[in-house]
C-alpha cells in the first residue's frame, strides 16, 4: 500500500519541525560548550599540563536551603557550580584505563552511538514527535561531551547538587548540561515507549477496526 503525499501544508509544517530540531541541538550544544568554557576559565585554579588528572577546582554556592549538618537539620538541599573533569563514563567509570586504551574507547564508543542514533532518528515517523525530541536531546548530549573528549581528552562537569533528605545524605556527582540533554532525552524515550506506543497502537487497532466496519 504506497503511502498518502503531503500535502503542502504538512510539507512545510515537517520542514519547520526538522529546522526547530536542528535549532534545538546545535542551540543544546553551544550552551553546553559555553557553560564548561566558563566553569574552565572561572572556576579552575590550578593544573598539570602533562597530566589532565592533576588539577584543583573551586566549588561556588548558588542557592541552599536548610543546614548541611546533619544535627541542625534533617533537610537540605543546595546548588553549586564545582569545576570537575571526567576522564571516564558517567560517574567516572572506567577512568583509571591507561589513555591508549581508554581515548580511543571513548571516541569508540561515542561514534557507534551517535550512530545508533541516527539511524533510529531516521527510522522514527516524525508524528511521533516525543520521541524524536528525546532523540534530538540525546544526540545533542552525546555530541556535546564528545567535543569535550575531543579538545581536551576529558569531560568538563560543573554543576553540584548536594542534599540530605530525613537521613538520606549524598552527593550528587558532579554533572553538565549534555549529561542533563542524555538524562530528559532517555526519559522522554521511555515515557514515550511504555505509554504513549501503547497509545498510538489502540487508536490504530480502533481505525483498522472501524474500517472494517464500514
Amino acid at each position: 500500500m504506497s503511502t498518502p503525499a503531503l500535502t503542502p501544508m504538512a510539507r512545510k509544517v515537517r520542514l519547520w519541525f526538522v529546522i526547530a530540531l536542528a535549532a534545538m541541538v546545535i542551540g543544546s550544544i553551544g550552551l553546553d560548550q559555553v557553560t564548561k568554557v566558563h566553569a574552565q576559565e572561572k572556576l579552575m585554579q590550578w593544573q598539570d599540563e602533562s597530566d589532565p588528572s592533576l588539577y584543583q577546582g573551586r566549588r561556588y554556592p548558588l542557592w541552599s536551603a536548610g543546614s548541611p549538618i546533619p544535627e541542625e537539620s534533617r533537610f537540605y538541599l543546595s546548588f553549586s557550580t564545582n569545576y570537575v573533569r571526567n576522564l571516564g563514563a558517567a560517574w567516572g567509570a572506567l577512568s583509571t584505563l591507561p589513555d591508549k586504551i581508554r581515548v580511543p574507547f571513548f571516541y569508540l564508543v561515542t561514534v557507534i552511538a551517535v550512530v545508533i542514533i541516527g539511524v533510529y532518528m531516521k527510522s522514527t515517523p516524525l508524528n511521533h514527535r516525543l520521541a524524536i525530541f528525546a532523540l534530538s536531546l540525546i544526540l545533542s548530549g552525546a555530541v556535546g561531551n564528545f567535543i569535550d573528549r575531543i579538545r581536551l581528552g576529558y569531560v568538563i562537569d560543573w554543576i553540584d547538587v548536594r542534599w540530605n533528605l530525613f537521613g538520606w545524605r549524598y552527593d550528587f556527582p558532579n554533572f553538565n548540561i549534555a549529561d542533563s540533554a542524555i538524562t530528559v532525552g532517555v526519559t522522554f524515550l521511555m515515557i514515550d515507549m511504555l505509554i504513549l506506543e501503547g497509545v498510538r497502537r489502540r487508536r490504530s487497532l480502533r481505525a483498522d477496526a472501524a474500517k472494517a466496519a464500514a
